[in-house]
């Protein structure tokens, strides 16, 4: 009789405690990557985010610098704010020649992000000529 238990035991299919908790620990590994991952992309959205916020202050400001006209064009610092943040911005101008001015924007980082500097120039348009009278 005790060899027929012994058989039946042997023969049972089935998962044994040792299989289940492997398959626990495999599974717990699992949801932890899972989780991990999730945490890492909501991480990278919000400093993409701050980017985006700091593209448009400076993109506000070079506008700013742009409908001043060529000659209102000098440097300063301002405070933008985007999405009820605010953003120190730097603007330095300088003169390439006497038609050309280099504009540098640096908006100041956010949180785990640093300042960003955006570079771009101004050009004096030249004057019209003046009509020549069409004569008969």
């Amino acid at each position: 009789m005790i060899s027929r238990v012994k058989t039946s035991l042997r023969d049972e299919s089935g998962f044994g405690l040792v299989e289940t908790l492997i398959a626990l620990t495999i599974l717990v590994i699992g949801l932890i990557a899972v989780s991990g991952l999730s945490l890492a992309s909501a991480d990278q959205a919000r400093i993409a985010n701050w980017r985006s916020q700091q593209a448009s202050a400076a993109q506000m400001m070079l506008e700013n610098v742009q409908s001043e006209g060529f000659g209102a064009a000098t440097s300063s610092v301002d405070t933008v704010t985007v999405s009820g943040r605010d953003y120190p911005v730097k603007i330095d101008v300088s003169s390439v020649s006497s038609r050309v001015k280099q504009v540098t924007i640096a908006v100041a980082g956010v949180g785990d992000i640093g300042a960003v500097v955006y570079r771009t120039r101004l050009y004096k348009s030249k004057p019209l000529p003046d009509p020549v009278p069409v004569t008969p």
